[in-house]
């Protein structure tokens, strides 16, 4: 199937070359490269004009929006499927998603989404937070999730929108307004939290070269 469609493409391109050398009136340019900004990154890809109208690759492009593309020989159906993204609203940039792994008795694991406080972020736009990080989370009147001593959290991203460098801090008030960040360990973007008890504030710093992000939340460990 696939060589009859190859070869109908071609015999297509003929027609519209043949057209062209004798003088109608479409029109056709292959040696054209666009400058696309998918979900604020800038990439280009080869594209088709014809008769005004721009074509572009369909597969190239779906990868670049983090969608799976595929076709079907038999049905000949091609199918696409968005996978699942998340941008802010202020800046556009990608948010990540930060899950605390809860243990029942049986072993069985269920995942709790952990509520975001954004800080200096700019992506398409940018939001600039002055306050330190203890005030914009108090002001925000933000609740501490409950997590066990020794936990776990899960940072992801949505696909292919990874970070080049991710930093994570746990923020400390050393008195007269000033902020002590002590850098905590992220393996295969598994957060070890502190094991002793205790409220704990967590900076995430998320850097890119189309732009960088920050969020903050709070945990409080406690063994009850």
């Amino acid at each position: 199937m696939r060589k009859f469609v190859l070869v109908w493409i071609w015999f297509g391109l003929l027609a519209v070359i043949g057209l062209v050398a004798y003088g109608a009136s479409s029109s056709i340019d292959f040696l054209r490269s666009g400058k696309f900004v998918i979900n604020g990154i800038s990439v280009r890809h080869p594209v088709i004009n014809y008769n005004g109208n721009v074509y572009v690759p369909l597969r190239l492009v779906g990868e670049e929006m983090h969608a799976e593309v595929h076709y079907d020989e038999e049905k000949e159906l091609i199918t696409i499927k968005q996978q699942s993204l998340a941008f802010d609203e202020q800046v556009e940039a990608p948010v990540p998603s930060i899950a605390y792994e809860n243990r029942y008795k049986d072993g069985s694991v269920w995942k709790q989404e952990i509520p975001l406080l954004q800080g200096s972020s700019c992506w398409d736009g940018c939001l600039e937070v002055s306050d330190s990080v203890g005030q914009w989370v108090t002001e925000a009147r933000y609740p501490p999730v409950c997590v066990k001593p020794d936990s776990n959290l899960v940072i992801t991203y949505p696909a292919g929108l990874e970070p080049d460098r991710l930093t994570v801090f746990n923020v400390m008030d050393t008195g007269n307004e000033t902020e002590q960040f002590v850098e905590l360990m992220v393996v295969n973007r598994r957060l070890q939290l502190p094991t002793e008890p205790g409220v704990y504030t967590i900076l995430v710093n998320s850097d890119w070269k189309a732009g960088f992000t920050s969020y903050a939340f709070v945990v409080h460990i406690t063994d009850g």
